[in-house]
């Protein structure tokens, strides 16, 4: 691999090829990332900048799902809290963290229960 500073135009501009680089390392992190966490069935997008990882609602109930948002917080050092935010759902339950040195946003949605 070059060095950043190699792989940038005389205006100090990134090459196409060192942001495919930087973005194949995140995904790289993101995979390592759900191999140590063992969870199946998350949604994962590995942006440029960011891992955000959603823990859906088809992957169980509320609390296992949050369970799921705490695994990962813990491998990523970050605190699950919830978002009591009013809105279509009630909030949420999220966490940020780092992994491999990129910063990690996980959330799950907690749905708003139906008026009896």
């Amino acid at each position: 691999m070059t060095s950043a500073a190699a792989s940038r135009t005389a205006d100090g501009v990134q090459t196409p090829q060192t942001l495919l680089a930087a973005h194949v390392r995140v995904i790289r992190a993101a995979a390592d990332l759900l191999e140590q966490a063992g969870i199946t069935g998350l949604c994962v997008w590995p942006d440029p900048d960011e891992i955000a990882i959603q823990v859906p609602e088809h992957a169980g109930d509320l609390p296992a799902r949050a369970a799921a948002v705490a695994r990962l917080a813990a491998l990523t050092g970050g605190r699950p809290a919830s978002d009591p935010r009013p809105g279509k759902t009630r909030g949420w339950i999220d966490a940020r963290g780092q992994f491999a040195g990129h910063p990690v946003h996980v959330y799950t949605p907690v749905k708003q229960e139906a008026a009896s």
